[in-house]
């Protein structure tokens, strides 16, 4: 069979695909293809120079050295620009392609080990852009161009923003290039997490499902979490459609809501858990059933959205 691992957005929850991948490996699932959005497209890239246990093991390395600092950079009077609404981003992505061009073993896409393919979005008609050759920098920043958060991306004469709007979970681009099975590595679950104390300030246990019921209090809340509704609505429909259409898993992960996404502090913790989790499910893993499901893949009454926090608030 052609495997494809598909890898959605997550921002710093990122993290957690690294653990699943070195599950997948361990348990002898290799990826023929490798198709990412958003920060799953960096994990992907890095992943297909060496999809192997050495790669998987430089992925978690890259992972434990990651810094807000290399793709977050606060520069207060750029994001006041952005608040006042004279600048249509609030951080530049000089970071991010700066790191990218450090630590990618490759400059061009069509020469991964594995064919890959990085997702990102036309910002003026919505559609889908897949890149599957060409520079690799610059399909990689696009797709992770978080709307308003990062400048969009002109490439080839579109002006490209991250891929989660337009295809969160691209299963259905695995499938369209040959792909009998699919394994989906999110950034985010409904396992139990538990926080270790000496790194929360005594506080344990933050990440618990399901989320609170309170809508966001800020405006930019709002709208980020109907943004993520709609990606996720998309993805459910996207795992009904192709459950169908080829042997299609979800990988389970650990429940992230009550961390933030723009904190590596909780990435070695979020990695360990992950692994675990994944270890455990693999042995007795069962396709996504055909009808209707939730985001993770479960049998869904139709109406029920299993929003996970990564998809929800949608941090790229």
């Amino acid at each position: 069979m052609r495997t494809a691992w598909v890898l959605p957005g997550g921002s710093t929850f990122g993290a957690i695909q690294s653990g699943l991948v070195t599950a997948l490996i361990d348990g002898g699932v290799e990826p023929d293809l490798l198709v990412g959005t958003s920060v799953g497209s960096l994990n992907a890239a890095w992943l297909a120079g060496d999809p192997s246990t050495t790669g998987a093991a430089r992925l978690r390395e890259l992972w434990t050295r990651l810094r807000r600092t290399d793709v977050f950079p606060i520069q207060p009077l750029r994001i006041l620009a952005g608040k006042m609404g004279l600048s249509n981003h609030v951080m530049t992505s000089h970071g991010l392609a700066d790191w990218l061009n450090r630590t990618l073993p490759y400059r061009r896409l069509e020469h991964a080990a594995v064919p890959l393919t990085v997702t990102a979005t036309d910002v003026d008609n919505g559609d889908p852009v897949y890149f599957e050759r060409g520079p690799a920098l610059p399909a990689l920043v696009a797709s992770c161009s978080i709307p308003g958060m990062f400048p969009p991306v002109q490439v080839a004469g579109r002006w490209l923003v991250d891929g989660g709007p337009a295809a969160f979970m691209p299963v259905s681009r695995a499938v369209e290039r040959g792909a009998d099975r699919v394994f989906v590595l999110p950034c985010g679950g409904t396992e139990p997490f538990v926080v270790n104390r000496r790194k929360t300030r005594g506080i344990g246990a933050i990440a618990t499902w399901p989320p609170p019921k309170s809508p966001p209090r800020s405006v930019g809340g709002v709208n980020g979490a109907a943004l993520g509704a709609a990606m996720v609505s998309a993805a459910r429909l996207d795992l009904q459609l192709n459950a169908a259409r080829c042997d299609l898993y979800v990988l389970p992960a650990p429940s992230v809501v009550g961390l933030s996404p723009y904190s590596f502090e909780h990435v070695g913790e979020l990695m360990d858990a992950s692994f675990e989790i994944a270890s455990r499910w693999l042995p007795e893993a069962r396709p996504v059933p055909r009808g209707p499901v939730d985001i993770g893949g479960n049998p869904s009454g139709g109406n029920h959205f299993g929003v996970s926090t990564t998809a929800q608030e949608h941090r790229g």
